[in-house]
């Protein structure tokens, strides 16, 4: 379960490493409905992408939250997986598992 250091920690992250995108993505989310489930059923909204993970998590926050999606930054850097788990969380999907 997500828990307040683990939100915290997720800002602070991409703000790291996506600075003034990072501060955007956050925004986004804090303006999404949660999805409030967990990430098994979070996969459920996303296409496989041949190994992709970041492609596959990349399609499901574009199925359900494509205002989110359009503003995570098109370089997203090496960390981009840390990251986009990071957004997950900001999200509401229980990545805990």
């Amino acid at each position: 379960m997500t828990n307040y250091t683990n939100i915290i920690d997720a800002q602070n992250h991409l703000v790291e490493k996506w600075g003034d995108d990072g501060k955007k993505v956050i925004v986004a989310c804090l303006h999404e409905k949660p999805f409030n489930d967990t990430f098994s059923n979070f996969l459920s909204h996303c296409v496989a992408c041949g190994g992709n993970w970041g492609g596959m998590i990349l399609s499901g926050i574009k199925a359900l939250y494509p205002k989110t999606w359009e503003v995570i930054p098109d370089n997203m850097g090496v960390f981009a997986f840390s990251c986009l788990c990071n957004v997950l969380i900001l999200l509401g999907v229980d990545t805990a598992n």
